[in-house]
């Protein structure tokens, strides 16, 4: 590759390479750092997400429905005794600001149809029904756009058998309203369902590759500047006395004796032309004495 080549190509190419192999490791290495960032900070918006619906859940479990139940001994008020009814309805009030913001609990055998898992909502369902894991993080597709999606597992406890182990057994207010045909057969320890909330990727990734396209810009600006400057002084201080070398030498191999080896350095450029020097005045003197002779 490099036989056929002047000094000159040679070094532009090799920095050409330089540049393109520099420019994927920084860029690998970027897309690396910005992806770290963009889970970062999708997460922190799904925990903090996932921390206000668990403390609504646990305030309805502790505070609520007890004191519900105190007052309205064997009735049940949906609104307030439900955790996962209660919890729904807070996440309505938290999307009508940010709509992009999902909530959902999800089971393939719920009370309310509407809470019924998706596919992959079953297969995290799945996992932790396996024990595999006790919460689940991750980037997924929704709706056609990428989220980030946190998931815990719902596991059936005693007191949800009161409505949630048969029909005849629950409250007639929930059967008169959800039916009999979902929602029932729940044993202790089983998971049934996870809470799983999404958030918006897109513009998290959206913002990653502008920052990254800005920076490869940016780079590849330097990394051109570098390039001139580094080629110049190539230029100057090695090509061109290289160049003026061969200059000389041819002359001097056609008899031109007067032409002289200039370099303005003292490196090993300067070390060779007065040797090539040296070269041409022992090479002058055999010519002379040839001559007299």
């Amino acid at each position: 590759m490099f036989k056929n080549l002047t000094i000159r190509k040679r070094i532009m190419v090799i920095l050409v390479i330089v540049y393109i192999v520099s420019l994927v490791i920084a860029v690998t290495g970027g897309w690396i750092v910005l992806r770290q960032d963009t889970i970062r900070e999708s997460d922190e918006k799904a925990t903090i997400l996932l921390a206000s619906m668990q403390a609504s859940r646990k305030y309805l479990k502790k505070v609520l429905r007890p004191k519900l139940q105190e007052i309205l001994p064997g009735k049940f008020v949906l609104e307030g005794m439900s955790s996962t009814f209660m919890s729904i309805g807070v996440s309505k009030f938290v999307q009508k600001k940010h709509p992009e913001y999902i909530y959902k609990v999800a089971s393939p055998n719920p009370l309310n149809i509407k809470n019924l898992s998706d596919k992959f909502e079953q297969g995290v369902i799945e996992i932790f029904s396996k024990g595999k894991m006790k919460e689940w993080r991750g980037f997924m597709d929704k709706r056609g756009k990428p989220f980030y999606s946190v998931a815990l597992p719902i596991v059936s406890e005693a007191k949800c058998l009161r409505c949630h182990s048969t029909p005849d057994v629950t409250y007639p207010s929930l059967v008169k309203r959800y039916g009999t045909k979902t929602g029932y057969g729940y044993k202790v320890g089983e998971v049934v369902g996870g809470i799983f909330v999404y958030v918006p990727a897109d513009v998290a990734i959206s913002q990653a590759t502008k920052k990254l396209l800005y920076f490869s810009i940016g780079f590849s600006i330097f990394f051109f500047i570098v390039l001139v400057v580094v080629d110049r002084i190539i230029v100057r201080s090695v090509v061109e006395p290289i160049e003026n070398f061969v200059s000389v030498a041819e002359d001097i191999s056609k008899g031109r004796f007067d032409r002289e080896f200039e370099v303005t350095t003292n490196d090993e450029m300067k070390s060779i032309a007065d040797a090539f020097t040296r070269m041409k005045i022992s090479l002058a003197k055999a010519m002379d004495i040839l001559k007299e002779k």
